[in-house]
């Protein structure tokens, strides 16, 4: 009877310290590597969460909460991220393969912003035309200075425009596209070629855009999804 009840505890043992401390751990380092992998990640910091603790061998976790300074969705580079998440269910056999996958979750939000300078580098990206741009974000309009290369000589080039969704992706929509030098005058181009800056495609855990605001010097972004 003594050496059942040794096993038993130390059973006990070991059950506690694998659901209170090894597997929270390993779920938070397996997040953490999905983030910094995946949407690197920089500056991050976080949590799982689960009470009873023992509930979490099931894969049941009651709340996840990350932030980071940066990352990058698809092409897009954005700051401030933040993701939280309650009442999730998790696939515990891609967690033994270090991959985090959800099977149910009632919620998961995430929010970020992209600021001037990494709309400029992802307009950069996307209009070939355009070199050395400044953007300015207000909440009304956006605008972009730039030079454009012409027979070796670089035009000014200044373009307005404002954000909005389609099919859930955020588009720059540009309103107007002026070029100027000395000897050219002033010329608007016309352009329907509205550019991506964000493919809802490569949002984690397919989430879906909720709002997109232009504020001052940054743009805010709320995404959600909720999975049965």
């Amino acid at each position: 009877m003594r050496k059942i009840l040794i096993i038993v505890s130390v059973l006990i043992i070991v059950i506690t310290v694998l659901t209170s401390l090894i597997l929270p751990n390993y779920i938070s380092y397996t997040v953490y590597n999905y983030l910094q992998n995946d949407m690197q990640a920089h500056a991050i910091q976080g949590e799982v969460q689960t009470h009873p603790p023992f509930m979490i061998a099931s894969g049941q976790i009651d709340s996840i909460d990350y932030k980071a300074d940066s990352a990058v969705i698809g092409q897009t580079e954005v700051h401030d991220l933040l993701l939280t998440g309650s009442n999730l269910h998790i696939n515990m056999t891609d967690l033994l393969r270090e991959r985090f996958t959800l099977d149910r979750a009632e919620n998961i939000d995430l929010s970020c912003t992209i600021d001037a300078k990494s709309l400029e580098k992802l307009l950069l990206q996307k209009i070939n035309r355009l070199h050395s741009a400044t953007v300015n974000i207000t909440p009304q309009i956006v605008t972009v200075k730039a030079d454009i290369p012409i027979l070796n000589n670089n035009i000014a080039a200044n373009m307005s425009g404002y954000l909005y969704t389609s099919d859930g992706n955020i588009y720059f929509k540009i309103a107007e596209f002026d070029v100027e030098n000395s000897l050219l005058g002033k010329i608007s181009l016309n352009t329907k070629n509205d550019v991506m800056l964000l493919d809802k495609s490569k949002l984690p855990f397919g989430a879906e855009i909720k709002s997109v605001t232009q504020e001052d010097n940054q743009i805010s972004i709320k995404a959600s999804a909720h999975k049965e």
